[in-house]
């Protein structure tokens, strides 16, 4: 119960909170769920995107860096606990 409450509160801090706040609840919660940094890039471009600021999806881009890095992560603490 508690996981769709925090992702669903990582989308509405996109809207209402401060970015840093945002970054630092997705990086907790991508702990839970790791495409969660990806969805949330998509949907701050879908807020925020302007063409004449940049021509690429930052935000996106930015959480497809952010879930590779987060799946990397996990992949080696399963394998480091496997072999224990």
């Amino acid at each position: 119960m508690i996981r769709p409450l925090l992702v669903l509160l990582s989308f509405i801090s996109v809207i209402f909170l401060p970015w840093l706040v945002t970054i630092v609840l997705v990086l907790v919660v991508a702990t839970l769920e790791p495409l969660l940094p990806f969805a949330i890039g998509i949907f701050a471009d879908t807020l925020y995107y302007h063409t004449a600021s940049s021509s690429y999806p930052r935000y996106a881009l930015l959480g497809i860096g952010v879930t590779v890095a987060v799946l990397f992560v996990r992949s080696q603490l399963r394998t480091s606990i496997i072999r224990r």
